[in-house]
């Protein structure tokens, strides 16, 4: 494993785990406003951010000459159609049934790239994801939850939801070559933040409402946490990440973000562990490890190439 991997499985971990502290402040967050405005905020936030990074030159974004029709599909799919989905899909499903879903995420990308990459795999790689699958299942059917059909609607919006991250992740790879992780960043935010501040509009809410928010000292943290670590960094990393290690590698790593929603939710709530947190969790982490340790070394043969 060269340096570029172990960056890139770094950048992976780091990503997961801002995203399953993001549960927490979610919560705190959504409590205070609707969807529609959270979002908006969420963007608007971002999108100040790295322009400002980018105005005062801490990184660099060169899109002159590039193809830009590229960008703007992937950001169709992601932060656009994922959030929205999700968003609309959580009205009429739990937390927890979309927990189950979203655990079908990692399949759902090893599938696209096998079919669109040509990324190569192998049955104890395949077995090693779907042990990771099951571990998240298993610590939400143990707390009692199971699919209600009769919320099939959410469950299905949630299931789309994860087809656009899903497709994301498959066109941020195979984009990586013309883009750097922060300018794929920086048009998602863009796009983002036009989508939500129109359907913020059109949803005929005040903007100085919104700007009220801000008086609340509660709402502050939890919006500069979801907007500047959740959106803005883990987005930076997670690009990165599938600019270095193959889409299904990445995907797998998706599950990681429920053990740290627990563990989270364990040290900061002071929410119980039960013993099948603690199987589900070692589940989702052999299926983590296994995804890896099995699948086809494709990167090192690639860089062995180059290097020749």
């Amino acid at each position: 494993m060269n340096n570029d991997n172990k960056l890139g499985y770094l950048a992976v971990i780091l990503s997961n785990i801002i995203i399953g502290l993001a549960f927490l402040f979610t919560k705190k967050a959504v409590t205070a406003t609707d969807p529609i405005t959270t979002l908006f905020l969420r963007f608007f936030i971002c999108f100040i951010v790295i322009s400002l990074t980018i105005l005062f030159k801490i990184v660099k974004v060169n899109l002159k000459g590039k193809n830009l029709k590229n960008l703007i599909f992937m950001s169709i799919f992601f932060p656009s159609g994922f959030f929205l989905f999700q968003s609309f899909g959580l009205k009429y499903a739990s937390s927890s049934e979309a927990g189950i879903i979203s655990a079908l995420t990692p399949a759902i990308i090893l599938i696209l790239s096998i079919v669109f990459l040509k990324e190569k795999t192998n049955i104890k790689q395949i077995l090693s994801i779907i042990l990771s699958i099951f571990g998240v299942i298993y610590i939400f059917s143990m707390k009692g939850m199971s699919l209600n059909l009769d919320n099939f609607l959410g469950i299905l919006l949630i299931f789309i939801s994860c087809i656009c991250f899903s497709i994301f992740s498959i066109l941020s790879r195979k984009f990586s070559n013309e883009f750097t992780p922060v300018e794929i960043c920086f048009f998602m935010q863009l796009f983002g933040f036009m989508v939500f501040l129109f359907l913020f509009i059109v949803n005929r809410n005040s903007f100085s409402s919104a700007v009220s928010l801000f008086k609340d000292l509660s709402f502050i943290g939890p919006i500069l946490y979801l907007s500047v670590l959740s959106t803005l960094i883990s987005a930076i990393l997670n690009n990165y990440a599938l600019s270095k290690i193959e889409a299904s590698k990445v995907g797998v790593f998706f599950n990681i973000s429920t053990i740290v929603s627990i563990a989270a939710g364990a040290l900061i709530l002071n929410e119980k562990i039960f013993y099948y947190h603690i199987i589900g969790c070692t589940l989702i982490i052999i299926g983590i490890v296994g995804a890896n340790y099995f699948s086809p070394n494709i990167d090192t043969k690639n860089t062995s190439k180059k290097s020749a």
